[in-house]
């Protein structure tokens, strides 16, 4: 988009956040992929308002679920640290909410972050916390199968189906030859033996957590609702250094034999997804990311073998 357009396009969603949010003061653009994001504040204290950056239906069903989500959490106050709600519209697919203060734990997908061992294991209690939230989360919005579809397709994370999309995931990556066919049905055999369901944020990327002065927060709560119990541990397992895995290894393993090897087959998954995004985004298979995941893969399949 070029510099008008963007000017442009920052007015409009500045008086249409005007309109949904009356005493929202827009500041600056925020650089995002999917959706257009203008940080601001009200009353004073720093805000962002969030809305797609051009239709699409799968991101407007996700969009529509943090609206609800947010909702909730106004409504059944979380113990965890989230971004207070301060409108929402879910007609015209605007969202407000507080702006956490820090930074970002890390400012790219895959980072594989040196974190103390004291930051993973605040972030192990904050999935527990996750876990142990009351609640419920709202009722899914609809969307039509096209959009489920492409969810499916996209390995994206699907709350509507805690079970099935793993599942279904696992098999459009041995289908693809991503993973072996036997690492796919121990994974298979992993999670139908511990089938445990919780609720998660379900995209617990570091990049989503924030630092607030001796807390971490967590936003982008578009993925949130109920998945297998360990997916947010998994998730953050395949971004740490080894060190910092421990207090991720120590809380699983508390858990059981059988949760132990679930975990082992969502780390594999993760893995295979996270190569699935990078073919799809053309990156060479001798490149750090794409080595590094394929060496990390392949030790989860053969810790799964075991």
């Amino acid at each position: 988009m070029g510099g008008r357009k963007r000017v442009r396009a920052a007015a409009d969603f500045a008086a249409v956040c005007a309109e949904v949010c009356p005493g929202f003061r827009p500041r600056s653009p925020v650089a995002a992929r999917k959706s257009e994001l203008l940080a601001g504040t009200v009353d004073g204290a720093p805000a962002i308002a969030k809305r797609l950056a051009r239709p699409d239906e799968v991101w407007a069903w996700y969009l529509q679920r943090e609206i609800a989500i947010y909702r909730a959490f106004a409504a059944a106050p979380p113990a965890f640290r989230v971004p207070r709600l301060l409108a929402a519209d879910e007609q015209r697919g605007v969202l407000v909410i507080e702006r956490l203060p820090g930074p970002p734990l890390a400012t790219h997908r895959r980072p594989r972050v040196p974190l103390s061992v004291a930051d993973a294991a605040a972030l192990v209690e904050l999935r527990r916390e996750i876990a142990a939230w009351p609640g419920p989360f709202p009722p899914e919005p609809p969307r039509s199968p096209g959009a489920s579809r492409r969810i499916a397709a996209r390995l994206l994370e699907d709350p509507s189906a805690p079970r099935g999309w793993f599942h279904a995931g696992v098999a459009r990556c041995a289908a693809t030859g991503v993973l072996a066919a036997d690492t796919a049905r121990r994974i298979d055999d992993a999670l139908a033996a511990h089938p445990a369901i919780a609720p998660s944020h379900g995209d617990l990327l570091l990049r989503n957590a924030i630092r607030d002065g001796d807390r971490i927060g967590l936003v982008d709560w578009e993925c949130a609702g109920p998945h297998l119990e360990d997916w947010d541990l998994a998730l953050l397992w395949i971004q740490l250094e080894p060190p910092a895995r421990a207090p991720v290894e120590a809380a699983v393993r508390a858990g059981g034999a059988p949760r132990w090897r679930a975990f082992l087959g969502l780390v594999a998954f993760a893995l295979a997804r996270e190569v699935t995004f990078l073919r799809a985004f053309r990156a060479a298979p001798d490149s750090p990311a794409s080595l590094r995941l394929s060496a990390e893969l392949a030790a989860a399949s053969s810790a799964l073998a075991a």
